[in-house]
């Protein structure tokens, strides 16, 4: 039976125990918000950062159930040492969450730096599928577990000017349509969250470059100022959905965590499953308008 954990607020929450969770990222504004609330649920937790560590000293019961780890995702050595570091401390990974990812260059394809938006490819693709590689094999010798990526804005629309971004986007939400149906047989679901317009550091770009990204950009980002963004609470709350059972065989799917009902996802599964709902599928042309 799963037990309960006592919290800092003195509330007890159990829909992570006894689970360990990789995230990866956990130093950026989704990616921290995600690490607590997920520590809240009672998660032991393996939290990666690149180059600032995440902001929280994991106060209680936090040090015993928390490590920290320096990584660069796109290096696979260093990737396969971090996954033989959380295993010899807890046993096993059930979760992976990949909150790490860049914006990219912003501007003309044909004025951008070419190694720049490699990077960014690198990064937002490829290192999700290093991240996978390094995992998957701990997931299926215990015959479950749940992976989750982030996407955003530019996966399932154009966006003009963030190439980079948009590309390596709409890539990484068909490798989890992909990756989904090749392990629906092994109890091992993957999803991609679409966590809304954060104010986080990518935010922060957009900003800083807001003339290099066009009319689009200007729009999005007039409305970002007025309204604040969307809270990285509300992307988390999803993944803790996500990484729990009761998304049990959710799988395949980008999930908007603004935009979609998901907090009633568990009772229509079956149902999600059966139809193309969160899926990029083309649309005739012949039927279009």
């Amino acid at each position: 039976m799963t037990s309960n954990v006592q919290s800092r607020s003195g509330t007890t929450s159990s829909q992570l125990v006894n689970k360990t969770c990789l995230i990866a990222g956990a130093s950026g504004a989704i990616g921290l918000a995600v690490a607590k609330l997920f520590h809240h649920e009672g998660a032991n937790l393996a939290l990666t950062y690149f180059s600032r560590k995440p902001a929280n000293n994991w106060d209680g019961s936090g040090p015993s159930r928390v490590l920290e780890i320096p990584l660069d995702i796109r290096h696979k050595e260093d990737l396969d040492a971090a996954v033989k570091n959380v295993v010899e401390r807890f046993g096993t990974i059930d979760v992976l969450v990949n909150c790490a990812g860049i914006l990219g260059p912003i501007g003309p394809t044909v004025a951008v730096p070419m190694d720049a938006w490699v990077e960014t490819v690198e990064i937002n693709l490829l290192g999700s599928f290093y991240l996978t590689r390094a995992v998957l094999p701990l997931m299926l010798a215990c015959e479950q577990g749940k992976i989750i990526y982030f996407s955003g804005g530019g996966a399932a629309y154009a966006r003009p000017f963030l190439t980079a971004y948009g590309a390596s986007k709409a890539a990484l939400v068909r490798f989890t349509e992909s990756l989904a149906e090749e392990l629906v047989e092994s109890r091992i679901d993957v999803n991609i969250i679409a966590p809304g317009p954060v104010n986080s550091r990518m935010w922060s770009q957009m900003r800083s470059s807001a003339d290099a990204g066009g009319p689009k950009a200007l729009t999005e980002i007039k409305k970002m100022e007025e309204t604040g963004g969307v809270s990285a609470q509300r992307a988390a709350e999803l993944a803790v959905f996500l990484a729990s059972d009761r998304s049990n065989g959710l799988t395949g799917r980008l999930i908007s965590a603004i935009h979609d009902d998901w907090k009633v996802f568990d009772q229509c599964i079956p149902d999600i499953m059966r139809s193309d709902a969160g899926t990029l599928r083309r649309i005739p042309l012949n039927k279009a308008g």
